[in-house]
């Protein structure tokens, strides 16, 4: 049975773009990068909030992309370490998904796993950015790239049922939070958060706004 687990922060705020951002080495915070994520055991990964997700490791492991965070890249670097690179990734300009670079594969299409990128040997660099018209391109040398790429997993790539199916592990339901309500500075009536803006109070005429 499998015992390897990541563990996903599931909350809406935590996704970078389309990226899945999972518990670090030792309470470092939350990465997408897999090669920096925690593994727990069975029992660690499901201690700990309704809101964390546990995910088999050889089930995220196999459906792995490769991407590349802009952070951690520059163009003028990149020239300089590899003045005379032979083979290049074609970037698309001004496109991300969450930090991630965007990129131009051989059928046309972009992608942000640089493992389906198209390689452009260096004297067919001109063609392939004229391929992408007026949107012009970036050109990177491909090793630099390979060098500060990192595996992660994007919404997309999983299904959180077919992880966890045999593995006996059910998620809690997560309970929608309660509405806030107020009493009506006039007649004392229950209203939402909601309705001290949106008008006066329907049975005394207050103006409940803050």
């Amino acid at each position: 049975m499998e015992d390897q687990f990541y563990l996903q922060d599931s909350r809406d705020h935590a996704y970078v773009g389309d990226g899945l951002s999972f518990w670090g080495f030792g309470g470092s915070g939350y990465v997408t990068d897999l090669a920096k994520a925690q593994v727990f055991t069975r029992d660690g990964a499901c201690d700990h909030r309704d809101t964390d997700i546990p995910w088999p490791k050889a089930y995220v492991d196999a459906r792995a992309r490769v991407g590349v965070d802009c952070q951690n890249v520059t163009l003028s670097e990149a020239l300089e370490q590899y003045p005379d690179a032979a083979v290049f990734y074609i970037q698309k300009p001004q496109c991300w998904n969450g930090n991630k670079l965007i990129w131009l594969c051989e059928d046309g299409v972009f992608t942000s796993d640089i493992s389906k990128a198209v390689v452009v040997p260096r004297a067919h660099t001109v063609t392939w950015i004229g391929k992408l018209g007026q949107s012009g391109a970036v050109v990177w040398p491909k090793p630099y790239i390979d060098a500060h790429s990192r595996r992660l997993v994007e919404r997309d790539d999983v299904n959180i049922r077919e992880a966890l199916r045999g593995t006996g592990i059910k998620l809690a339901k997560l309970k929608k939070p309660k509405m806030m309500m107020f009493n009506c500075d006039g007649c004392g009536r229950f209203i939402s958060d909601a309705q001290r803006y949106q008008g006066d109070c329907r049975n005394c005429g207050s103006d409940n706004r803050p």
